[in-house]
């Protein structure tokens, strides 16, 4: 009885000193506003449901905050977050707090610490290592590989030509695998031709079932997830594609301790994977599957996605298309040859085009970060405390009225000439998220979209009627898919 009662004052204390705690946190921020919420489970309600509804709460979260000075605070059990949807309180988010939010752990299985969700301490020592990587010098050295999966890209559209409505992103996605496979780590994998594989099929999978984890709030505990068929499920598959990596990792290391000689490792074109070698750091072959996998697996979808949005917004919008078309003809003239150097800086209104994709279609509408320390929130006028969680509302940010202007969903790529963005807020556009902790591969996935948009519209006239209602499934996608139809040029 005596222990009873001993674990019951334990657990009483205990409850009283979270509870406690809780009310200070909430005390912190009590001028922000909250949507209607539960007892004990607060507004996770907002996250239960189809993908639709979910972004369409998202949306009703981001309308309370504008008329709050952009955030409003959500608790999700006994996490509290603000939810920010203003570039100047954006920005003192992504400039100070780097460590991801805890909700990203569910990668955790699949893509252990490399880059993408590293620790912040391994994450700022192995991104100044890997950042050299991906310079522009480095990254223009695969422009033959792009052009060439681009060739056969075109090859395969030519089946859809003249016919009815497809949607391009299986196309697309393709396409940029083969790509981020053989210039990641110089595996040509010609998915395009053989889409069906035991890697692509385990990737899909494990894809689905994170996506299930992220969205449906009783698959989150790790104690109920693993009772249910998924971990198992998940664990199988996500055996398959390290397994994939793995053997390449082991084959590049053994070609890099073989006796070549400079001339031969000369005329070898140098892969991602190949740069990781001999670094200031000696990566562990773990290591260097993990950043692997966040490129290929992290890198791809998004890049994938910008390219058939802003294929769709061409076919929707004609004169756009037409611009594009002709700045294409004063570069290539009828040349059907894939981009160079000094073709992709003078892809102007291409860019602009671009640009306006990723704002009216953030893929990556949300960005989570933990509160390390208490930070001050400038527009919000709110000081959040520490043990906290962020949510930097891109997709919101990206539509505001006072950024963007009155038509501010309305498509049009001139919003980024250089004279009407100078006085544009730095953090009012973050398609690669901002501050430190930005994407490290964004100069790489703008040259792919700028080279692989430039072939297509050369070759196919692109029409589309609209995108219609959206989704979220960690990234953000039409219901409908990225329907289009296309008519090849005459030469």
């Amino acid at each position: 009885m005596i222990i009873v009662a001993i674990v019951l004052i334990i657990l009483c204390a205990y409850g009283a000193y979270w509870i406690a705690d809780l009310r200070r946190l909430d005390r912190a921020i009590a001028t922000l506003p909250i949507p209607p919420a539960l007892p004990l489970v607060g507004n996770a309600m907002l996250f239960i449901g189809s993908t639709e509804k979910i972004l369409k709460n998202l949306e009703y979260i981001a309308s309370l905050a504008l008329k709050h000075k952009g955030a409003v605070k959500l608790w999700l059990g006994p996490k509290l977050y603000i939810a920010i949807g203003n570039p100047e309180d954006a920005q003192v988010v992504l400039d100070n707090c780097l460590d991801k939010d805890a909700v990203y752990r569910f990668l955790r299985p699949w893509l252990g610490r490399g880059l993408f969700i590293a620790p912040l301490g391994l994450w700022k020592a192995h991104r100044k290592v890997l950042l050299p990587i991906f310079h522009n010098k480095v990254v223009e050295e695969y422009l033959s590989v792009i052009s060439t999966q681009a060739d056969v890209l075109l090859e395969r559209i030519a089946e859809q030509s003249g016919k009815s409505e497809f949607d391009v992103l299986k196309y697309i996605t393709a396409c940029t695998l083969d790509i981020v496979f053989e210039t990641a780590m110089g595996e040509r994998m010609d998915v395009q031709h053989t889409p069906d594989t035991s890697y692509l099929r385990a990737r899909h999978t494990v894809m689905t079932i994170l996506n299930k984890r992220f969205f449906k709030v009783w698959l989150q505990p790790d104690f109920i997830f693993n009772l249910t068929p998924f971990a198992k499920q998940q664990r199988e598959n996500i055996e398959i594609t390290h397994k994939f990596t793995d053997e390449v990792v082991k084959k590049k290391r053994r070609q890099q301790n073989m006796a070549i000689s400079d001339n031969q490792l000369a005329r070898q074109p140098k892969t991602v994977l190949d740069m990781l070698f001999g670094r200031e750091i000696e990566f562990t072959d773990e290591q260097l599957r993990e950043h692997i996998d966040s490129i290929t697996i992290a890198g791809n979808d998004t890049t994938a996605l910008v390219i058939a949005y802003t294929l769709v917004l061409l076919g929707i919008h004609q004169d756009a298309q037409n611009k594009v078309l002709q700045e294409q003809k004063n570069i290539f003239g009828d040349s059907k040859r894939g981009a160079l150097k000094e073709d992709i800086f003078k892809m102007n209104y291409l860019e602009r085009v671009i640009k306006e994709s990723m704002r009216l279609y953030a893929v990556v509408p949300i960005i989570s970060r933990n509160i390390h320390k208490d930070i001050y929130l400038p527009h919000s006028n709110v000081t959040v405390p520490a043990g906290a969680g962020a949510v930097v509302g891109a997709f919101a940010i990206h539509r505001l009225e006072s950024l963007w202007g009155p038509n501010a969903n309305e498509f049009d790529p001139d919003r980024f000439l250089p004279e009407r963005s100078i006085d544009r807020h730095p953090a009012a556009f973050i398609p690669f998220s901002y501050g430190p902790r930005n994407c490290i591969g964004r100069n790489f996935g703008m040259i792919i979209i700028k080279c692989i948009i430039s072939s297509f519209v050369r070759s196919y006239k692109i029409e589309a009627n609209d995108l219609g209602p959206l989704k979220i499934e960690i990234l953000l996608f039409p219901i409908k898919g990225h329907q289009i139809k296309v008519t090849k040029r005459l030469p």
